[in-house]
């Protein structure tokens, strides 16, 4: 790759150039030190003018704040600095948004009255950096993909950018984002069907890199992490990247992951926040370097405060994306998180379950991810105790509608070795992972014993080809069994 992070100490202000089609997107992670501070608050506003400055340099095509802008919400005094401060990308021309904390709102019933005057939509509407390249797209209470629900005026937005050939939605999210927001949310991916989309919002995932079921909002229908991922990331393919800030415990301030969706491909997850830090933060901040020649994303970590970069792993690190792949030709026949018959009782498999006529009304139903022992499951399968003379395997089936199975084509299969796995589709075999040669029964054991965790990152993701002869037009039937490798495993899942 061409871009170069220069290593050391101390380094120079002016960031190193990028070259040919690489492009930049800018993250400015927790505020909330800066602008509470009479002492730091200076550090917010040499952070966006250091953006502002390196717009060229860096082509910088669009600049995220990932919410907490301010420490204590009704504070106007706060919030004048950060208008003051963030109004510095305004005047450059620099395209940007904001998205609510939980610091910028009141937790017990979602109000921010201080947010809604400072950036309201009016603000991104009517800024000077909308053009065909960079605009503000819109926001939740608008009225833009039929009525909505509730008017949460910024809280909820999106925004749209290009380089090159290259198009990108990015939906910023409020904290903990309320149903509402995640039906809004998806109202905006199926508007934009064919663009690469970022997801923003202020936590996500945590220093320890996973995804969370807490949640500390009062109002109702509120979300953990782990259900926005199952419930709208996880579905829509064309979400490629996750940034949030929000979680911090001292210097572990940083983290990332990748996780494949429904379609197979990685989804990007990336925590910085930096607020534990010296002087509320010391000024850093994170840009990624799209590289669309190399098919890469590389992460830069800086402080224009200390003019210095920081280059460990969690700080600088380079990510794999196909920019070269189109986001628009894609079908998902089988979603991710979709209901599925299924058992787990020791008995021996019937003939023909596999297959398409097989009479499965008297098992179980449940969304996937179907499993125990792991977060973020939607079934527990689990068997009552002694845990350690558990069934080793269990079976799932789930049918879906083909309208022309002539018009398909390279489908795939992406599921989970969670410890063994075999797939069919209409009682053809199109692939098993971490299982024997030869004929498989309910009693066939794992050849090996990956951890959920393990199994479930894109690297260890099982994808089998579906032959065209093993589909039809109309009612199909996909079939799975998983295997353990030892009975008193800790931990199985299921999801494809």
């Amino acid at each position: 790759m061409a871009f170069f992070v220069p290593t050391g100490a101390a380094q120079p202000a002016h960031a190193q150039p990028v070259e040919g089609d690489q492009f930049s997107f800018v993250v400015i992670p927790d505020t909330q030190h800066y602008s509470d501070s009479t002492l730091n608050h200076p550090t917010f506003g040499k952070q966006t003018q250091w953006i502002a400055d390196q717009r060229d340099a860096l082509n910088v095509s669009f600049v995220a704040h990932l919410g907490d802008i301010v420490e204590s919400f009704p504070s106007d005094p706060q919030w004048q600095r950060a208008n003051q401060y963030m109004a510095t990308l305004d005047s450059a021309g620099v395209p940007n948004s904001v998205l609510p904390g939980n610091h910028d709102m009141n937790i017990n019933n979602g109000e921010a009255p201080l947010f809604d005057r400072y950036f309201p939509p009016s603000r991104y509407a009517q800024a000077s950096w909308n053009s065909p390249s960079a605009s503000y797209g819109g926001y939740l209470g608008q009225n833009l993909f039929g009525p909505d629900p509730i008017d949460r005026k910024n809280k909820d937005n999106f925004a749209l950018f290009s380089e090159g050939d290259l198009d990108f939605v990015l939906i910023n999210l409020e904290y903990e984002s309320p149903d509402y927001a995640l039906e809004w949310a998806q109202k905006v991916l199926n508007a934009y069907p064919d663009r690469r989309a970022i997801i923003a919002t202020h936590g996500f995932i945590t220093t320890g890199g996973n995804r969370t079921t807490v949640t500390t909002r009062q109002d109702a229908g509120i979300n953990s992490s782990v259900q926005v991922w199952n419930e709208l990331i996880y579905n829509n393919c064309n979400i490629f990247l996750v940034v949030n800030g929000h979680w911090h415990d001292g210097e572990l301030s940083e983290a990332h992951r990748a996780d494949p969706n429904a379609c197979g491909k990685p989804v990007h997850q990336i925590l910085t926040n930096f607020q534990d830090r010296a002087d509320g933060g010391q000024g850093w901040l994170r840009y990624y370097v799209f590289d669309p020649s190399e098919n890469s994303i590389k992460a830069v970590t800086y402080s224009p405060t200390l003019n210095r970069y920081e280059t460990d792993a969690n700080s600088s690190f380079t990510l794999g994306y196909d920019m070269s792949e189109s986001t628009s030709t894609k079908e998902v026949l089988v979603r991710g998180g979709s209901a599925w018959r299924w058992q787990y009782i020791k008995e021996a498999w019937p003939t023909g379950w596999t297959g398409l006529g097989f009479n499965d009304s008297a098992w179980n139903t449940g969304p996937a991810v179907l499993g125990f022992g792991s977060t973020g499951l939607g079934t527990n399968i689990d068997v009552p105790a002694p845990t350690s003379n558990r069934p080793l395997s269990a079976r799932f089936r789930h049918q879906f509608t083909i309208t022309d199975a002539s018009a398909l084509s390279q489908v795939a299969v992406t599921t989970r070795a969670d410890d063994g796995v075999v797939v069919y589709v209409n009682g053809i075999e199109i692939g098993r992972k971490n299982l024997p040669t030869g004929t498989l029964s309910s009693t066939s054991y794992a050849t090996a014993a990956p951890r959920t965790s393990v199994a479930t990152t894109t690297a260890n993701a099982a994808t089998f080809t579906v032959p065209p002869t093993a589909l039809r037009d109309g009612t199909n039937v996909v079939t799975a069994s998983t295997h353990l490798n030892f009975r008193s495993t800790t931990d199985l899942s299921f999801d494809l």
